[in-house]
């Protein structure tokens, strides 16, 4: 669903080299372009041969039958917004009721980036040092502090999950941080599908508008 996130199936900007599959009569073959100085460099390097009409033309016809072909989109709405304003939402419940904490979408993520600290030591104990480890913000002891878990619930973990990753993140970032890969549904063992809960909870926030 990378179409309604406005990140792909093109890459547009921020790229160093983008690869286009092609497969056609005239064979298998990679369509690589240039998206910066690095970039160019590199590709000043490689072995190949200027593309010609009918392999640009299989290219864009290639991104745009992805483009057609997008079975999931987002609801066309701000999603800062309405992960902002719908924090008590009933659909929480429902999700939470089959999401199993695992933590699979958030190690598949391509944006997800929290980590955990680790002290170890030798045996001897003259020698310690102080590691950066990937962790997950599924794991009920990350928001641990003196007094336990700031998140306690599967329900409070995933919706900081989901809120961060449409919401917050444009605090952060100025941008969104789901790309629209569909990893996260993929990878998820009970089938939770982001852009499913995004939908339900539009539309309950719509119910309660209407609702006299």
């Amino acid at each position: 669903f990378c179409v309604s996130m406005g990140s792909g199936p093109a890459a547009d900007a921020g790229y160093d080299l983008a690869l286009t599959e092609v497969v056609d009569d005239a064979g298998h073959r990679f369509l690589c372009r240039s998206g910066s100085e690095e970039g160019a460099a590199v590709l000043a390097e490689l072995p190949g041969r200027i593309p010609d009409r009918s392999t640009r033309a299989a290219a864009a016809q290639a991104v745009s039958t992805a483009t057609e072909r997008m079975g999931r989109s987002m609801p066309p709405v701000d999603l800062r917004t309405l992960m902002r304003d719908n924090l008590e939402a009933e659909r929480w419940d429902d999700v939470t009721a089959r999401c199993l904490s695992c933590g699979n979408c958030t190690m598949v993520c391509p944006t997800c980036f929290c980590t955990t600290t680790e002290d170890v030591t030798d045996l001897t104990g003259d020698h310690a040092e102080r590691w950066r480890l990937w962790d997950s913000c599924y794991d009920l002891d990350f928001s641990l502090l003196h007094g336990g878990p700031v998140r306690s619930t599967p329900r409070s973990r995933y919706r900081q999950w989901l809120t961060h990753k449409l919401g917050t993140w444009h605090d952060q970032f100025d941008s969104s941080g789901c790309v629209g890969c569909g990893r996260c549904i993929v990878w998820c063992p009970t089938g939770i599908d982001l852009t499913e809960e995004a939908h339900a909870l539009h539309q309950e926030a719509a119910q309660r508008e209407n609702t006299p």
